[in-house]
């Protein structure tokens, strides 16, 4: 068997947990210090939050075509050391127009430095283990999200706000260290064309990533809006909810990679679509400290499932000088979904309470299994998703 666990793939792993760490130490404090430092409404929270999405959509597909005309190390160091300046900038942030603006170039580099090193990443690991590659990887973003949030809500309430930007500098800037010390082939260069749609959207992956929208809208609303869920219902440790989360999708990986390099791609997405949508339903109606925690690891167990089918399927849809083009895909639907989720828990949870936005995102996460059910398995007329190298 090819061998996954090179030295490579564990610095491509560390680096990347290490950014995904300093991104999700802001995902539940940003929130708090919206409302309380900068006074901003709570409705008035997603418009602020959302920027970074906003950018990343917009610049989604221009990195995916970037990725895969240009050297993909160099703009993932590129990429990484800008990621951690503007971490720095966050220090300098003292109203929600200014807080906005950094979203939004934030979201700007964040767009090409995720696709980059997934991107990069996935030249690493062997072809015959890709799926199992995708979930291990895709685990560092899991840990971070895991300790990310708790760290970050430990910070803001045992001193100054300043601490989380700190701690967040300190990891990103560790991270683009170690992006320095990763080897990789270089990749074949696309060929050239004429500049088409299919240069930076992979249009057989179309469907899949609209199924991939409708589940990724309640991650943005479990991201954002669950430590303030907490608090409303006078739940205590609320960062514990992410280490449940991560737990969950964790123990996925130990068992999804297997299934996704067998074939099994649709089913293990479906299946992951509607066990989220469970624990959706039930932190909406139940919001009790048990039912709080418990959710969270199914919902991980969801979320695990769904992500790495639906990327693999994804990718093994392009060869490999697409391979960029395949992850922009991949990740302008998943951004879409959480900017939308972001955007729409709002006012909603203005109007009828954060109970009806989690009630109201089980619904689309079920919409998008349907979606996957009927669209995604017919791409190879075979149930499976054709293994490309």
């Amino acid at each position: 068997m090819d061998k996954l666990w090179t030295r490579d793939f564990v610095l491509a792993f560390a680096a990347n947990f290490l950014m995904a760490f300093s991104f999700y130490l802001f995902m539940p404090t940003l929130p708090l210090f919206l409302t309380k430092s900068l006074g901003v409404p709570t409705a008035q929270v997603g418009v602020v939050l959302s920027a970074y999405v906003i950018a990343a959509i917009l610049v989604r597909p221009f990195s995916g075509f970037l990725i895969d005309a240009l050297p993909r190390k160099r703009l993932y160091i590129v990429s990484f050391g800008l990621f951690a300046a503007l971490t720095v900038a966050y220090l300098t942030v003292h109203s929600a127009g200014a807080m906005f603006a950094l979203r939004f170039v934030y979201g700007l580099v964040w767009g090409v430095i995720t696709t980059s090193g997934n991107t990069l990443a996935i030249d690493i690991m062997p072809s015959s283990r890709r799926g199992e590659g995708i979930g291990y990887y895709g685990m560092s973003m899991n840990l971070a999200m895991a300790t990310g949030p708790m760290t970050g809500l430990f910070l803001c309430e045992s001193g100054p706000f300043s601490r989380v930007f700190l701690a967040a500098i300190l990891t990103a800037s560790l991270g683009f260290l170690l992006s320095f010390l990763i080897r990789v082939h270089n990749h074949a260069p696309r060929p050239h064309a004429v500049l088409s749609l299919d240069r930076f959207l992979l249009l057989p992956a179309v469907l899949t990533g609209c199924g991939l929208l409708l589940v990724t809208l309640s991650y943005g609303v479990v991201l954002s809006y669950t430590a303030l869920y907490g608090k409303e219902h006078g739940i205590g440790h609320t960062g514990l909810f992410f280490v449940a989360l991560a737990a969950g999708i964790l123990l996925s990986r130990l068992f999804t990679g297997r299934l996704l390099d067998r074939g099994l791609c649709s089913r293990v997405a479906v299946a992951g679509a509607a066990l989220a949508a469970v624990g959706l339903l039930l932190l909406g109606f139940f919001p009790s400290s048990c039912v709080f925690f418990l959710t969270a690891f199914v919902m991980g167990m969801g979320y695990g499932m769904n992500y790495p089918a639906v990327q693999t399927m994804i990718v093994n849809l392009a060869d490999h000088h697409q391979r960029g083009t395949a992850n922009s895909t991949y990740y302008i639907a998943f951004d879409l979904g959480v900017g939308g989720g972001i955007l729409l828990a709002g006012p909603v949870a203005a109007h009828g309470g954060l109970s009806v936005s989690f009630v109201a995102s089980a619904a689309t996460t079920l919409a998008g299994a349907v979606l996957l059910l009927i669209f995604a398995p017919k791409f190879s007329g075979r149930g499976e998703i054709p293994h490309r190298r």
